[in-house]
């Protein structure tokens, strides 16, 4: 089920905006100005010019992977699955620690008007948390109006802060810019780091690109335009800010901007502006609730995380398990209290996750030299590498070994998901998994499979004459065996296809003991059936098809239908079984849901009928019929 596309480009660029404003812009003028003094000035046109190739990068790859995976999507065409996992992976983690922050910093905000304690902001915060998912669940249409309106909150706040502090300009404040020397020009450059985070938050927008109208040209064209809007707005306000405040006071104050604003307006206007300051800073919080559950969805999808995570709500049509998911995550990170720390880890994995996705730029540019692009970035090898090593410069003086160690930890603790998403889905790792486990599978297969199913199959099997039978995925055979000896006459056969060595020994050894003739047990790849000649020739005109515990390890159930199809005769039986878990975590989303799987097989031509048995542990779906 497919995400509902209804955002439009005038809508985008309000969502940009408010995107790309966070705390940063209430915060970093103090901390740049105690840093570089009134020079501070130079490192925000610097952030500006960065911020800007930056957003160029992201239009660029928004214009060819017009994906709800963002960063995931680009860096997996550029360098790789496994590599835009971690990307992806990265992403979500600076995500949610994004979240907390910028939660926590707006309630900070609300500290100056009436005192905020510790419980009260962990009430407010998740509360806060809880509303906006929600309506994030509901759709895209809603949440993108919610976010327009946080996005005009968010140029009201600016623009009143700019008007107040313009009244004061004093160019005085400003003479001793430009100053030449190392030891003038090294707190420009650490500053221009503090600038520059105003503007993160590209990658948040390309996430809502399958919800978007004509996304292949309106998100490139609302992150440029979005990005150049907000450069304006903050360059004329830190000139304001810089002009109005000499430099030594604006970095000593915790809240800058309001000490501005407090040059035009009385204090009772001030507090109303730090409370627009609060929802602005929230109005950002809600962009990145909304937009990174669609990361989540799209990883999902790709099957490299849990395909549970991918399902589509019906109703509202949004991916309704990342939401929840996200939405606890944030939860756990609010609660831990240790958002400073996690802030300093996620900066490195930041920085990484840019570094990367602009590098795919001209890797694209060599492998897909003529992929499509809406738009392209100029001189794209020497912006990309120096973009890449000037993000790495900052990373180096910025952060931590320390960080950047923890850092590592977080993305190999993605890899255990990545393990069982892919699990099913690598013919090596499942041949590994059945070699290891083949006796202890004979023994599970004897206990459940052959006491709770195998009489379901065989009575289904023994209405018709059945001489021909297709075991798929048969591993120790137990089914296998059974049909051959129960089922069918001594002149039919049945082919037990695994590409499992150990198992289809196991499965042989057995078939022996049991004097069994009319069975043949083949090792093969399933994809690979028609490829093999001897083995195609084998398997046709079959009489029944049948699979236990199968579908769940397919990746292209289409295609293995298609198969099946092709092999069959007319009025032939199908009978598969699979597993459907508690919480469905492991299993696929398809299983859980018979009309899907309805329209699934009758896509190909069988006509089928869905029971689910209910044991302790799991539940059985039996899916089985005739091809029409």
């Amino acid at each position: 089920m497919a995400l509902k596309r209804s955002l439009s480009f005038r809508m985008l660029i309000f969502l940009t905006i408010n995107a790309l404003i966070g705390t940063g812009i209430f915060f970093a003028p103090g901390i740049a100005a105690s840093i570089a003094g009134s020079d501070s000035i130079i490192s925000w046109m610097l952030a500006i010019v960065i911020s800007i190739l930056i957003a160029s990068v992201f239009s660029e790859l928004s214009s060819m992977y017009p994906k709800a995976g963002g960063v995931y999507e680009y860096t997996k065409k550029a360098f790789g699955k496994t590599t835009g996992f971690t990307v992806g992976w990265m992403s979500w983690i600076v995500a949610n620690i994004v979240i907390a922050m910028l939660i926590v910093g707006s309630i900070d905000y609300l500290s100056i008007i009436f005192p905020v304690s510790y419980t009260l902001k962990m009430i407010i915060a998740i509360s806060y948390i809880l509303i906006i998912n929600y309506v994030s669940l509901r759709g895209i249409s809603i949440s993108g109006k919610m976010l327009v309106g946080f996005s005009m909150v968010t140029i009201t706040v600016l623009s009143l802060i700019s008007f107040s502090g313009s009244t004061a300009i004093n160019l005085n404040n400003i003479k001793d810019i430009g100053r030449i020397g190392w030891a003038a020009t090294m707190p420009i450059i650490i500053a221009t780091f503090y600038a520059i985070e105003t503007f993160f938050g590209w990658e948040s927008v390309t996430y809502l690109s399958e919800e978007t109208k004509n996304p292949r040209k309106n998100i490139p064209k609302a992150l440029l335009i979005g990005t150049i809007i907000i450069s304006a707005f903050v360059m004329f306000l830190i000139f304001v800010s810089l002009t109005s405040v000499p430099a030594k006071e604006l970095g000593a104050s915790s809240y800058p901007l309001l000490l501005v604003a407090s040059k035009f307006f009385s204090p009772q206007i001030v507090e109303f502006i730090a409370l627009l300051t609060v929802v602005t800073i929230m109005g950002s919080a809600a962009s990145w609730i909304i937009t990174t559950p669609r990361l989540i969805y799209a990883m999902s999808k790709d099957k490299v995380l849990p395909a549970s995570f991918g399902r589509v709500h019906k109703k509202y049509k949004t991916p309704y398990i990342a939401i929840i998911l996200q939405a606890i995550i944030t939860i756990l990170v609010i609660l831990s209290g240790s958002y400073k720390l996690l802030l300093g880890i996620a900066l490195p994995l930041a920085i990484m996750m840019y570094v990367i996705t602009i590098l795919s730029v001209p890797k694209l540019r060599k492998t897909h030299p003529h992929l499509k692009r809406e738009f392209k970035l100029p001189f794209p090898r020497i912006i990309s590498f120096g973009l890449a090593a000037l993000l790495i410069g900052v990373m180096i003086i910025s952060t931590t070994f320390e960080n950047i160690l923890i850092g590592s930890i977080f993305i190999l603790l993605g890899i255990d998901f990545y393990f069982i998403a892919t699990l099913g889905y690598h013919e090596r790792i499942i041949k590994m998994f059945s070699d290891v486990f083949a006796g202890i599978s004979y023994w599970f297969d004897k206990l459940f499979i052959d006491k709770d199913i195998s009489n379901h199959i065989l009575n289904y099997l023994s209405d018709v004459t059945i001489e021909r039978v297709l075991d798929l995925g048969c591993g120790v055979g137990v089914i296998t065996n059974k049909i051959a000896k129960e089922v069918i006459p001594t002149s039919g056969i049945v082919y037990g296809v695994d590409f499992s060595k150990r198992t289809l020994n196991i499965a042989k050894t057995i078939s022996k003991k049991m004097d069994i003739k009319n069975v043949e047990f083949i090792r093969e790849n399933f994809y690979n059936l028609s490829k093999n000649k001897k083995v195609d020739k084998k398997l046709r005109k079959l009489d029944a098809v049948v699979g236990v515990g199968v579908l769940g390890y397919i990746d292209r159930l289409d295609f293995i239908l298609n198969e099946i199809k092709k092999r069959m005769r007319k009025n032939g039986k199908i009978y598969f079984v699979d597993y459907d878990y508690p919480g469905h975590f492991l299993d696929k989303p398809i299983i859980e849901d018979k009309v899907e799987l309805h329209q699934l097989f009758e896509r190909h031509g069988f006509k089928v009928k869905v029971w689910r048995q209910k044991k302790l542990f799991w539940t059985y779906v039996h899916i089985y019929g005739e091809k029409g």
